[in-house]
């Protein structure tokens, strides 16, 4: 067992009551991918907008796989193993990621990536005893080789546990002895919202680039060459990020792709996602253009601007 810290704890989300000592959520689909070979480092550099050349022993490293035009392909967790680099990408996108990064390597690159996503779970532990709790669960031969990680509040709720698949029952069964909660994903994602997380298949995607949905953090700006490069340097530049996700507050529901509307009648963004939550009611995160992303900006969400319902740019996070 081993702590890989790197990340504080401010502006993590208030815990809900019902939280509270802690609540805990298995993440479906995680993906954890072992880089092998003496290239790994160069070849991540290249594809990737974070320096790896930062990743240290017991510091989780944070960096985007972009397209060729810097769009959002994964954003990946990389964590410096013994002769590898650990890498865990987001829920449902470990497949799609693996293709693209063999496809990458040239026949001269001294790398192997490999897919050990099925003897791995991954758990969200939510609370002020996070890290205690992940501490005490990391014990035990069945945990051999378990890990926990403090993330950035953009990427988690809280601590990030890996470990082994066969250690599941045991770690849920000792959670629910010392009184922490299971969060249902309908519950995890009000209070993803409500925190202003990306999140994949809504902001983390193909449709963004790292830069419009507050990914700044792993983008470094005096690296090499890599996939997408000159476009992002022109966003930094230039100035040319021209929509940012911030939080919205809805008037009533509205369904993600919803389209935003300013009161001079332009097009203003679009809903990415959507939650009612129990706490701050109809609240959601959207990709708005400047500069009606300026908090407190009031505009309307429909179909067009005369049948749209008010709707108010809000800063993140809700809680």
């Amino acid at each position: 067992m081993n702590e890989q810290q790197g990340f504080s704890e401010r502006n993590r989300a208030e815990t809900p009551a019902r939280l509270k000592p802690g609540g805990f959520y298995f993440l479906p689909d995680g993906g954890w991918l072992r880089i092998q070979g003496e290239d790994r480092a160069a070849f991540l550099q290249r594809q990737t907008t974070n320096d790896v050349g930062l990743l240290q022993v017991g510091r989780p490293l944070v960096t985007v796989l972009t397209s060729p035009t810097a769009r959002i392909i994964d954003v990946l967790i990389l964590l410096h193993e013994e002769n590898e680099i650990g890498v865990i990408t987001l829920p449902g996108y470990v497949e799609k990621t693996v293709r693209f990064l063999r496809g990458r390597i040239f026949f001269m690159d001294k790398v192997t990536v490999i897919d050990d996503s099925a003897n791995w779970a991954q758990m969200e532990l939510i609370g002020e005893q996070a890290s205690e709790m992940a501490a005490a669960l990391c014990v035990g031969k069945e945990f051999e080789g378990a890990r926990y990680l403090s993330l950035p509040p953009t990427l988690s709720l809280g601590y990030r546990l890996l470990l082994p698949r066969q250690a599941v029952p045991v770690a849920r069964s000792a959670l629910a002895a010392a009184g922490w909660v299971e969060i249902s994903t309908e519950e995890r994602h009000i209070l993803r919202v409500e925190a202003g997380l990306p999140a994949p298949h809504s902001e983390l995607t193909e449709e963004y680039t790292p830069l419009e949905v507050g990914l700044q953090f792993a983008v470094s700006s005096t690296k090499g060459c890599y996939t997408g490069q000159e476009v992002i340097a022109r966003q930094i530049t230039y100035d040319k990020v021209t929509r940012r996700l911030g939080g919205v507050r809805l008037s009533a529901p509205a369904p993600v792709g919803a389209r935003l509307w300013a009161e001079d009648g332009a097009f203003a963004g679009e809903l990415t996602s959507f939650a009612q939550s129990p706490r701050f009611g109809a609240i959601g995160l959207a990709v708005i253009k400047r500069p009606y992303d300026e908090t407190g900006t009031k505009l309307q969400i429909g179909e067009n601007l005369e049948t749209g319902a008010p709707a108010l740019v809000t800063p993140l996070p809700f809680a």
